[in-house]
Parts: structure tokens; C-alpha cells; sequence
């Protein structure tokens, strides 16, 4: 595709305008996002994508909360102790949190919420980060019942939490982790599988859902019982899944979108120069990989034909090149932005690219592959003009390096295909990207866990050394020697290429210069209720 601008549909542009002035009508303020494709799931506990997130952080409150700017802000906990130690965390909550339907948010609903959430069943794939919480190894692991868990509810409005080690980082990991979101019990349990329907789900955050349109609309109102609905400017807030990005910014000039999920990679340079005050380019924390499906050959013993590929794939080309929004290339799966810790990379980083191809080839044929019996291989990745982009990118750089030696078929499928293909390892190289909610090196090394689940652990990689160097770590309360255990963990993943690291992310958004309140942040996070406008938003 040459041009990848497409027009929005009249039919779209009416909707939108019609909508914008029904809430003229009704002086309702509606905030309009991007949010980049259909949600999987609107259970916190069965997901941890960034789609699926952004619309619960506006659902649900967890005991802390992230504020505009990255910090931690007190949630239903309205106040919290750590040992001496640092081993137990004890909050107490705030007497006036209550659920969308007025029952009161206890202790006891956190209690229930971690246990679920830490349970490996019913489509439940635990957060390995969780480990961190005494018992919840056992639990996740499936040996242990979930009543074995450290956390424990002494009266109504204190919710204890007991650590494996001190963890300095746990307020952050509660406050980004959708396991320590709490779920309403009783809808839960009765509703079962369709508890998260709109006129069902009972949640304690700013908003509720009234409606959710597969891959149209999802929309949520006011939570007239949430706690600091006072402070809330927002009435109204519709997620549209639109994973096409030229279409999202062509809604954006159009009027009936205030944010985008991103925008397409050909068009960064134009937008960066024509709209400097409405395109958000920052750095952020968070990784885009490719991974190899270590369960099956041919990447599954061939170590030489995972670095040889690895080896060939130009990331400062792709950054320059492709993407060309700022992005760090990545020879690691940790971003350089986590504080703390010295990055660690693959050992070819400082060879020109002429010597790393000669090793690539060197490597392939090494591994048994040649134009006489080339490579077959699939790259699956979720529909999205980005992705295709780099698709496209990388598979000419395999044929440049390895000529007739190699035949690349890409396989682009719709985000909740491509999830379900993913979580059952239905491939051989798949697209992904992480994430890191905390600002800690953990976030992006626990996802090689030999324990850890799709969506963690893509290629089912498994090293008793890096498992052993992770578990070290988790127990040292010497902040140098911890960092030192993570670097030897991922410098020994790395040598083992289980993955392409391929870019550490900036974002690449327009966000309307109607909207206040959105703050730079390293986790990009921006919850509606601190958002506001400018001036009365009927647009």
C-alpha cells in the first residue's frame, strides 16, 4: 500500500457529529478516544494488554492509584503502613468507597479479588510480577490453594499484604498490575461469564459501562457512587477500537476523536512538523520484540538459526527509517528509561552492520539452510499499518541477507485471533510488544519466567540459570546486588535469543488541545477521570 491515508466514511463522520451534538443538547462533556482495536476481555484479571487497560483504569480502583503524573495517589486505600522490614504492607480504606450499585468496597472483596486473580483457572493466566506476595508462587503454580495467599482482611476497612522480601516497587506494581484491581463478588459469581456485560458489570472506579459494540464502541458514564466524583470533569467516555491509525487521525482532523492510539509510521515526520501542538512523541516505558516459538523446530534446538536472524534485522534502520518517532533501537528487552539499572544488551551492538550480516550468514548456513533448502517461516502479528510497516521491513532484510535461503510469509490477523493464536503458541514467530506499568527492570525480565504464560513467555523459553539468577534477585535486599542478579539474568536470556528485541517505544498520539489534565509520564498512563477540558466540550 503506497498510500496509506484512507477517508473516514460519511456514514462515520455523521455518527460522529450526531453524537457530539446530542451532547450539546444534553450540556453532557464527552471525551472521545482511539484506543487502537477491540478489548479481549473487560475482566482485569484475565488481561493485562494496554487497550484492555485503559478502559479498565476508568472502571475500576484499585488500593492505589496512578495520578496525572506517574505518581502513586491513595485509591479505596486511603491510607497504608509498611513494616520496618518491608515485608508487610497493611492499608486501611477510605469509609465512603463504594460499588456502582452502593455496596460498600471492603477489605474482603480485596481479599477475594487477589486470590481469583492469582488462581490459574477458568481462563485466569496469573501476573508471574505477583510472586513478589508470600504464597503466591504455590498459588500461581497451582500446588497451593489460593487461601494459602498473604493477604488477609483483620476488620472491614484494612487489607493486609504480606511480601515474600521487602519490595521497594510494590506500591507501584499494585497500582499498574490489573490482578490487584478488585472485582465485585456477588456479580461475579452470579453472572458468571457474562458479568462483564453492560447492565452486569458492578465496578468501584470514576466510571461504569453502559455499552460496549464489538469493534464499534464502548462506552462508559459517571459512577455516581464512586468516592471523588466531585473531582470528576468527565461525563461521558467512548473507546472506539479502530486499529486502523490512518483512520484515527483522519477522525481526529475531523472532529469526532480527541485522542488517538497512535498514528501510522509513514506519517510521523508530516504530522510531528504540521502539528507539533497536538502530536504527543515521547518516551516511554515499553519494548517491541519478535519471538520465536521455542516448543517446535525449527527455532526450538537452533540456536544459531535464532541468532542469525536476530543478527540481521537492521534496528537502526528501522528506527530511522520506519518507525521515525524517536524510538530507541533494542538490543535488550529492558528500555534504557528504567532508573536503577544498567541495561544489558546483545553482544554484537557496537559491529557495523556489514560484519553482523557476514556472521548472519555465516550462522544460517551453520544451522543447515540454504537456497537448496531454504527456511519456511510464518510472522504472525494483529492487524495494524505499524505493524505491517515493520513487518514489510524486516522480512526484506532476511531476503537481502539470506537470499533464496529464506521464504517469509506474513500473517496478519484480528487483535482477538491474534491473542487466542498467541496465548496457545499457534506460531512461529509472532509480533509483541510489553508494556512496563512500574519502573523497574522486573516488569520486562519476569516475562521470560520459565513459569510465565502466554501473554508472558511468548516463545516458552525455559533456562534453569535465569530462573535461579530472577529468584536471587527477588530475595536480595541489597539494591546493588539486586540490580547486578537482573543484569547477569538478562544478559544470559539474551545470549540464549529467545527473542528480537527490535525498539524501546515513544508514543506517537494526538491528543486535542481541548483536553487538559495529560501529563507526561513513563508509563503513558491517563486515566479519564483527571482529564478535562479546556472550555465546555460540545464540539
Amino acid at each position: 500500500m503506497t498510500e496509506l491515508k484512507k477517508k473516514v466514511s460519511a456514514v462515520m463522520v455523521a455518527a460522529g457529529l450526531a453524537l457530539f451534538a446530542g451532547t450539546a443538547a444534553q450540556a453532557a462533556t464527552v471525551l472521545n478516544r482511539g484506543n487502537g482495536g477491540e478489548p479481549s476481555t473487560l475482566d482485569p484479571h484475565r488481561t493485562d494488554g494496554r487497550i484492555e487497560s485503559n478502559i479498565l483504569r476508568d472502571l475500576f480502583e484499585g488500593l492505589v492509584v496512578y495520578g496525572p503524573d506517574g505518581r502513586i495517589l491513595p485509591g479505596v486505600a486511603e491510607s497504608w503502613q509498611v513494616s520496618e522490614d518491608g515485608k508487610l504492607y497493611s492499608f486501611q480504606l477510605r469509609a465512603d468507597a463504594r460499588w456502582s450499585n452502593g455496596d460498600a468496597v471492603t477489605a474482603e472483596d480485596f481479599v477475594y479479588s487477589l486470590r481469583r486473580a492469582l488462581t490459574p483457572k477458568d481462563g485466569i493466566q496469573p501476573s508471574s510480577n505477583m510472586r513478589v506476595i508470600k504464597g503466591a508462587a504455590a498459588v500461581i503454580d497451582g500446588t497451593k490453594p489460593a487461601d494459602t495467599l498473604g493477604v488477609a482482611a483483620p476488620n472491614p476497612r484494612t487489607v493486609t499484604i504480606a511480601l515474600e522480601a521487602a519490595t521497594p516497587y510494590f506500591l507501584d506494581l499494585i497500582a499498574a498490575d490489573n490482578s490487584a484491581l478488585p472485582v465485585h463478588r456477588g456479580t461475579v459469581e452470579s453472572q458468571r461469564e457474562r458479568w462483564t456485560d453492560p447492565g452486569k458489570m458492578v465496578s468501584n472506579g470514576a466510571y461504569v459501562l453502559e455499552e460496549w459494540r464489538a469493534r464499534q464502541q464502548i462506552g462508559l458514564g459517571r459512577n455516581a457512587n464512586f468516592h471523588g466524583r466531585g473531582g470528576v470533569a468527565i461525563d461521558k467516555v467512548n473507546f472506539f477500537p479502530i486499529d486502523d491509525s490512518a483512520e484515527e487521525v483522519d477522525r481526529f482532523k475531523a472532529g469526532t476523536l480527541h485522542l488517538t492510539y497512535e498514528v501510522p509510521q509513514d506519517r510521523v515526520k508530516w504530522i510531528s512538523l504540521t502539528e507539533p501542538k497536538v502530536f504527543w512523541n515521547r518516551p516511554f516505558l515499553a519494548t517491541y520484540y519478535y519471538a520465536f516459538n521455542l516448543t517446535v523446530e525449527p527455532f526450538k534446538s537452533n540456536r544459531d538459526l535464532r541468532r542469525a536472524l536476530s543478527l540481521a534485522v537492521n534496528r537502526e534502520n528501522i528506527v530511522d527509517k520506519v518507525t521515525r518517532a524517536g524510538e530507541t533501537p533494542a538490543y535488550g528487552l529492558v528500555p534504557p528509561i528504567v532508573p536503577n539499572y544498567r541495561r544489558q544488551t546483545a553482544d554484537f551492538i557496537a559491529e557495523p552492520m556489514d560484519n553482523r550480516l557476514r556472521e548472519a550468514r555465516r550462522l544460517f548456513s551453520a544451522a543447515g539452510f540454504s537456497p537448496m533448502q531454504p527456511l519456511a517461516v510464518e510472522i504472525l502479528y494483529n492487524q495494524s499499518e505499524n505493524n505491517r510497516v515493520i513487518a514489510d521491513a524486516i522480512i526484506s532484510m532476511w531476503q537481502d541477507a539470506f537470499g533464496k535461503g529464506i521464504q517469509v510469509k506474513p500473517v496478519s490477523v484480528e487483535r482477538t485471533d491474534y491473542l487466542k493464536r498467541r496465548a496457545r503458541r499457534d506460531f512461529q514467530i509472532v509480533r509483541a510488544a510489553w508494556i512496563g506499568d512500574y519502573a523497574d527492570p522486573t516488569v520486562f525480565l519476569n516475562l521470560m519466567l520459565s513459569t510465565a504464560l502466554p501473554p508472558r513467555n511468548d516463545p516458552g523459553y525455559r533456562s534453569r540459570k535465569y530462573d535461579e539468577l530472577l529468584a536471587k534477585a527477588a530475595a536480595s535486599e541489597d539494591a546493588a546486588q539486586r540490580s547486578s542478579l537482573l543484569g547477569q539474568a538478562e544478559k544470559a536470556m539474551i545470549d540464549d535469543d529467545p527473542v528480537i528485541p527490535i525498539y524501546h517505544f515513544s508514543t506517537k498520539s494526538l491528543v486535542s488541545q481541548q483536553i487538559k489534565g495529560w501529563v507526561y509520564n513513563v508509563r503513558d498512563v491517563h486515566p479519564s477521570r483527571f482529564l478535562s477540558f479546556a472550555e465546555k466540550a460540545a464540539s
